[in-house]
């Protein structure tokens, strides 16, 4: 911690600390969008918050990702080590009793970190937390901005990988032929049963069910993420409320340059097209008739304003 507490990094010209802060000498806690891929994902704003700070968190990968931006600011704390395993072994694979322990861990590290982020911002210090994508959507970052003061923490906006899928099918999610809204959800959020250590799928909660019925009535568009560690039974949920040639598209690897990706199916076939393929977690599925022929103009055609529009030029 020595290595974090020298002068603030400021701008020339710019103030002891920005207006808002609780304290004359108060640091911030940056919550930083970086985009899904490297800094070629990431907006100026994020790039230029990087610069700025006193502290960056930040797994290793990612601070090598962003190594040009970061330079010589100290990397105080990976924020992510110990979140997603105990004692080397990944969640899903604990015993219950394991399971317990690693919640008391996970508990115990948020609680030491936080007090490290704490004593930074009292020291006057930005802290700077590098976020894949959009902060606000799946962001694990929260697990620490809402344990500090509404007033410390500053979010900097970042492109979601939802973004980088949509780029990559090149097609309008919305407007889309009849389409009336978008869906975006985690499997386990739509079912209704919360994230479970394997991500496995139970029945979905008759609530789930009432509104997966709702949905089989409308033309919608959707957007799941995390949506492949249990995909032959989220498509056989899907199946059971919409049609089975119904188009549907994984995107993996949304965003990244090298390892980006795209697999076209339906709701009929995507679980065969799926079946061999080893990525189980960094993808997006995306649900729709957006994804044939040409959504955008079908569906401005249906509109009235274009419809009077084009009865008038006749």
């Amino acid at each position: 911690m020595s290595t974090l507490l020298g002068n603030r990094r400021r701008p020339k010209g710019e103030a002891d600390a920005p207006a808002g802060s609780p304290n004359f000498n108060h640091g911030f806690f940056y919550l930083i969008g970086c985009g899904p891929g490297g800094p070629q994902t990431a907006t100026l704003q994020a790039l230029e918050t990087i610069q700025r700070m006193d502290a960056i968190l930040a797994p290793a990968r990612q601070a090598r990702m962003f190594a040009e931006f970061i330079g010589d600011i100290p990397i105080a704390f990976d924020p992510w080590a110990g979140f997603w395993d105990y004692q080397g072994r990944q969640v899903n694979s604990l015993s219950p009793e394991e399971a317990a322990l690693f919640r008391q861990e996970r508990d115990r590290l948020v609680e030491k970190r936080l007090g490290q982020i704490r004593d930074l911002l009292e020291r006057g210090m930005d802290v700077g937390l590098l976020e894949f994508g959009n902060p606000c959507l799946f962001g694990p970052g929260q697990s620490y901005a809402e344990l500090l003061k509404p007033q410390e923490v500053i979010v900097i906006p970042g492109m979601g990988a939802d973004a980088a899928a949509m780029a990559a099918l090149q097609a309008s999610i919305l407007p889309a032929h009849d389409a009336r809204f978008l869906l975006q959800a985690a499997p386990f959020v739509l079912t209704g049963q919360g994230l479970k250590p394997d991500m496995s799928l139970d029945e979905p909660s008759p609530e789930a069910q009432e509104l997966l019925t709702l949905l089989g009535k409308q033309e919608h568009s959707a957007i799941f993420y995390m949506a492949l560690t249990d995909a032959p039974r989220l498509f056989e949920i899907l199946r059971g409320h919409l049609p089975g040639d119904l188009p549907c598209a994984v995107v993996f690897w949304a965003g990244d340059l090298e390892r980006q990706r795209v697999l076209r199916g339906t709701l009929d076939s995507m679980p065969g097209q799926l079946a061999d393929d080893p990525e189980r977690f960094m993808g997006l599925l995306l649900v729709g008739r957006f994804l044939e022929g040409k959504p955008f103009s079908a569906a401005h055609q249906r509109s009235p304003a274009m419809s009077q529009s084009a009865g008038e030029q006749n």
